[in-house]
């Protein structure tokens, strides 16, 4: 596959999780100040997408931990490097929430919780993970705009 389609499939892929995070932090900052007013079905979606991705996401960060710099059958490219980026990005002290120093699967549970300091540490991890795909996706565009 060429370096072009794969750089647009992670910017789709990309902007359907940015997508979901910004539904996500919203509905959470939005029921924390007591405003229960919300879109179950898009609000389930986003939890839904947020969980598939940072699944996916932990196993690549595993593999890419454990084999360093080999390759990995099987797992795309631009995904691949997105993982590397957050195993750096959690030995760096750039990022400081929850998603950065516990196991993803944390975050994954915690996109259900309804305890307030797990609804803030989300809304902080989302934060943070929203910085880390907007610079990957940066990356995404200009691969993509390269010809023009």
């Amino acid at each position: 596959m060429n370096p072009e389609w794969l750089a647009i499939q992670s910017f789709q892929r990309n902007q359907d999780v940015l997508g979901a995070i910004n539904t996500l932090s919203i509905r959470t900052k939005l029921g924390s100040g007591g405003h229960t007013a919300e879109d179950r079905t898009e609000t389930a979606q986003a939890r839904e997408t947020l969980a598939s991705f940072l699944k996916n996401l932990a196993q690549v960060v595993d593999q890419v931990e454990q084999t360093e710099s080999g390759p990995l059958l099987g797992v795309d490219p631009r995904l691949r490097q997105l993982a590397g980026d957050f195993s750096r990005a959690r030995q760096g002290a750039r990022f400081r929430s929850r998603l950065f120093r516990e196991p993803l699967s944390d975050t994954v549970d915690s996109l259900t919780s309804t305890e307030p300091t797990d609804r803030q540490a989300l809304v902080e991890s989302l934060s943070e993970l929203r910085t880390l795909i907007e610079e990957h996706v940066q990356t995404d565009v200009v691969q993509i705009l390269e010809d023009f």
